[in-house]
């Protein structure tokens, strides 16, 4: 009786104190919600989320994640399926509480078909300690914070450690990304009978915009063995078709596509056995959508999805805060791309850097969820920015720190406007836009919840 009251007094907590964090615009309500939920009542989550009545999945990986989740979401309501979604991107423990209690009834029933969980790399084992997942989809794994992380391998082992442990109290299908040799190799060796792994990957890539099947390495990336993989395809980053002379190689994905990859959207063409063929437009600019796209359809066929409904759920995606999310702002056109990472920067500028109607707005962060180390930046490939003869407004904490590195990058000093305060350099990167461009707002992620803030005001 008395965890079933502080059941309900923690869902209780968590309605209304999101409510008020609206109604009084003092954030988005993701996080602090949860966290006091769980003081209340520390089983909260385990009891909502193990109400789920198919499956439970979850999203883990360094980029992509929001947009995938949000990619399988979208598919799922189109088979009907009613969900539970952390939608919003806040992915630790609290973020995820402050979701399923916000969808929970005030009885403490969560009424979904599916929980379809976006989860933190290093927050898989301990969220594991209180559900078991049915599906876990591995988007890719990259150099991402440092200071928090560690090197690829070490999130690679965490993973693992997740996955092993959930697949001996439940049956589990691991769905894993085949161009990304750190992510393919995880639970390689792995004996328990509860694990199933199907890989997705792409056979070819056609970019509309550069005429190349595929770029030259980003990243360099050893396999097990010690010795470096040597490649046939490249697509981004170290994902491609590669091997080892130890005999480690790709594996062959269930799951297959092709794409030809434009600016501001793709056709992917999926393989898959028991399915045939079938093909969809990502209305997503990047290469990246296409792996998020690829990804999300692989996961929706292990739930049992019908092809038309992923082909329908993808097509009809909207984008989420902060993920290629186009918005008007003072009657400016703006597309703001959350960037956090050398490759996934990267990418972000390929698609960008072409448009001659496109202005600037760069916002670095340096809080604990962006990553205290930003040496990044001089990972990321900003030399792409070589030409930009425009203005650029550079703010945020770190705001020197980007503005050195787009001089370095090759832009001229008297192009570039440093305001340190979010607030301020939106409105002069605002001012300087008319009405025949586009302002491009690449912010890292505490200052995207800054944005959010912001946008509400104007």
């Amino acid at each position: 009786m008395l965890k079933f009251l502080q059941n309900i007094i923690a869902i209780l907590t968590v309605k209304s104190s999101a409510f008020l964090i609206k109604l009084f615009k003092l954030g988005s309500g993701t996080n602090l919600p949860g966290r006091i939920a769980r003081k209340i009542s520390p089983g909260i989550l385990s009891c909502l989320v193990n109400q789920t009545k198919k499956e439970i999945i979850t999203i883990t990986g360094t980029n992509g994640k929001t947009t995938t989740a949000g990619l399988i979401s979208s598919v799922f309501r189109a088979q009907g399926r009613k969900i539970t979604h952390n939608r919003k991107g806040a992915n630790m423990l609290n973020g995820i509480t402050s979701t399923v209690a916000e969808n929970s009834s005030a009885g403490g029933k969560l009424d979904c078909d599916n929980s379809i969980l976006e989860l933190d790399e290093a927050y898989l084992n301990p969220a594991f300690d209180e559900f078991n997942p049915d599906i876990v989809l591995v988007t890719n794994l990259f150099r991402d914070q440092l200071d928090r992380y560690g090197e690829l391998n070490t999130t690679a082992k965490k993973i693992e450690s997740a996955v092993e442990k959930s697949a001996r109290i439940k049956p589990l299908k691991l769905v894993l990304n085949s161009d990304d040799p750190l992510v393919s190799g995880i639970a390689d060796g792995f004996g328990e009978d509860g694990l199933t792994k199907i890989f997705f990957g792409f056979d070819r890539i056609t970019h509309l915009n550069e005429q190349k099947s595929f770029f030259s390495p980003q990243e360099t990336i050893n396999c097990k063995c010690g010795k470096p993989f040597s490649y046939t395809k490249i697509f981004y980053g170290h994902l491609g078709h590669y091997e080892c002379s130890c005999a480690t190689k790709r594996h062959t994905p269930q799951v297959r596509a092709e794409a030809v990859a434009g600016i501001d959207h793709s056709i992917i063409k999926i393989k898959h056995g028991s399915c045939g063929q079938f093909e969809f437009r990502v209305n997503l600019p990047g290469l990246y959508n296409c792996y998020n796209a690829l990804s999300a359809a692989a996961a929706a066929l292990e739930a049992g999805i019908l092809p038309e409904n992923i082909k329908n759920g993808i097509e009809k995606y909207s984008t989420t805060f902060g993920r290629a999310e186009s918005v008007t702002l003072k009657g400016k056109e703006v597309l703001i791309q959350l960037i956090k990472n050398p490759i996934g920067a990267t990418e972000v500028l390929r698609t960008i850097k072409n448009d001659k109607n496109g202005k600037l707005l760069i916002i670095i962060n340096d809080n604990y969820a962006d990553g205290r180390d930003v040496s990044w930046l001089w990972d990321a490939n900003f030399e792409l920015l070589a030409g930009y003869n425009k203005t650029a407004v550079i703010s945020g904490l770190r705001a020197a720190d980007m503005a050195v590195r787009l001089k370095y990058a090759g832009i001229k000093s008297q192009n570039l406007i440093v305001e340190q305060s979010i607030k301020e350099g939106l409105l002069q990167a605002l001012e300087g836009v008319n009405n025949s461009e586009k302002l491009y707002i690449l912010p890292t992620y505490t200052a995207l919840l800054e944005l959010e803030k912001l946008k509400q005001t104007l």
